[in-house]
């Protein structure tokens, strides 16, 4: 049943209905292309901030890396040197010329 009163919409009828209606609800609704805007913005203010970041941080750990490399080196060298000392405590007290030289290529002191 239709309304005899009803009228069939026109295009000029639905051009308004979408100013006065659909377009201020979708405002306030959807994002903007000024809001997406400045969101692209920050996003790329965002990314380049956190490629700062894991710079810096991938040549920290670089470094902390390097410097856990260089103590093991010297731990093991000086576990070496601990040992020639102990096994010369042990045969007669004193260093030979061979372990000093030993000790002398291990770069300790």
């Amino acid at each position: 049943m239709t309304d005899k009163n009803e009228k069939p919409l026109t295009l000029k009828e639905l051009i308004k209905y979408g100013q006065e209606v659909l377009f201020p609800y979708m405002e306030g609704t959807f994002a903007t292309k000024k809001e997406f805007g400045e969101f692209k913005d920050e996003m790329v203010e965002f990314k380049e901030e956190m490629t700062k970041f894991e710079d810096k941080a991938l040549k920290e750990l670089g470094t902390l890396t390097q410097e856990k490399t260089v103590g093991d080196e010297q731990n093991k060298r000086q576990k070496k040197v601990l040992e020639i000392h102990n096994k010369a405590l042990r045969s007669k007290g004193i260093l030979s010329k061979g372990q000093a030289v030993e000790i002398d290529k291990l770069r300790i002191f």
